[in-house]
């Protein structure tokens, strides 16, 4: 009789469940976090077919907040590292720290990027890889071999792309020169466009790249006077800049006209800089390799350096800051990562060990 009424009570709720519009399960499917929309897809045909629609799954990339990456050395076997993700307005700071993936600790290894739920991989010289954590897929982009420098000194630019044969070569505006390093200061993709913030040469112009047409052009970046020391950020779709320039404060710049290039500084945060190695500003460009700027959609800014944040809310005007953990073992990093279940056709779902490299999920 028990097992009658079991089976009976799953019958039920199978029939409440295959009543609802499928518009109404794909709105509470969206609210999920990645790891349980995967889990949800198993239930049953008809909600694996709402958590596969290419609509559904940019709509949840498009609401998974923002991540901090960190970097955490560990001292076991063969010197790994972790690459962790901590919100950007976490209840419970340490608690809701998780770990994307491990790898070995070795200088041929290294994170350049990250954007759209995607890591991107420098494995060698030209060899670049990609990885989705969330879907554990990886793709290896067409080997760039080193070109020559033009007789100007310019660099030549190329764009790499999933599934091609070759490298295709794009034309950089005349008399313009992106010094801005990937490391120090990687550029922000939105509304289809990379934008890098303004470098040290360039005073306040901006330099943006269409994804669509593949082309330069320049823009009004932030009108700070301390050009190359400043970091792009999304804030609710809105093209935003903090200023590390100044020891005492942080500019928050937005841009209020995208065509009109109308820049406006609306807070400046009281930096919690203190006289120490982890807690000092960065001095110069180089310094931002380890500096975040990220927001999530409740408001809140977090600026972080080296094994802190401040966590700065711009409704209430408020701060606090967050020691993560123990010198020597974890650093911020200058990269934002946020989920996506996106499937691009051109990755693959084999193992890492394949494209010569050792990786291992969390």
């Amino acid at each position: 009789m028990a097992r009658a009424a079991k089976r009976a009570g799953r019958r039920i709720k199978q029939n409440l469940f295959s009543r609802l519009p499928s518009d109404t399960i794909s709105d509470i499917l969206l609210r999920l976090p990645a790891k349980y929309v995967l889990r949800a897809g198993a239930v049953c045909k008809a909600w694996r077919s709402v958590t596969t629609e290419p609509s559904f799954l940019a709509a949840h990339a498009r609401l998974q907040p923002a991540q901090v990456v960190l970097y955490t050395y560990m001292d076991v076997g063969c010197y790994q590292m972790a690459l962790d993700v901590v919100p950007v307005s976490p209840a419970d700071d340490e608690a809701a720290r998780r770990c994307l993936l491990h790898y070995p600790r070795i200088r041929s290894l290294l994170l350049l990027a990250s954007c759209n739920g995607v890591l991107l991989f420098r494995k060698s010289e030209g060899c670049i890889l990609l990885c989705n954590p969330t879907t554990r897929q990886w793709a290896q982009l067409p080997q760039l071999s080193r070109e020559p420098r033009s007789l100007h000194g310019a660099r030549s630019w190329f764009i790499l792309a999933t599934g091609a044969a070759e490298p295709r070569q794009v034309n950089m505006l005349a008399e313009t020169s992106l010094t801005n390093s990937l490391a120090t200061a990687p550029p922000l993709a939105l509304n289809g466009r990379l934008h890098w913030p303004p470098s040290q040469t360039t005073a306040t112009e901006m330099l943006v790249f269409d994804t669509l047409s593949e082309m330069f052009h320049q823009m009004a970046g932030p009108p700070t006077a301390t050009a190359g020391m400043a970091k792009l950020f999304d804030m609710e779709g809105l093209l935003a800049a903090a200023d590390f320039g100044n020891e005492k404060h942080v500019g928050l710049w937005f841009l209020e006209d995208y065509n009109a290039g109308r820049w406006e500084r609306r807070h400046r945060v009281a930096a919690a800089w203190q006289p120490t190695i982890y807690r000092e500003p960065p001095r110069k460009a180089s310094g931002l390799v380890r500096v975040a700027a990220a927001a999530d959609g409740e408001g809140n800014i977090v600026l972080g350096s080296h094994i802190w944040f401040e966590v700065y809310n711009v409704r209430t005007r408020t701060a606090r800051t967050v020691n993560l953990t123990a010198p020597n073992m974890l650093m911020v990093s200058r990269h934002v990562f946020s989920e996506s279940l996106v499937r691009h056709s051109s990755f693959a779902t084999r193992s890492a060990a394949d494209l010569g490299v050792t990786f291992s999920w969390a």
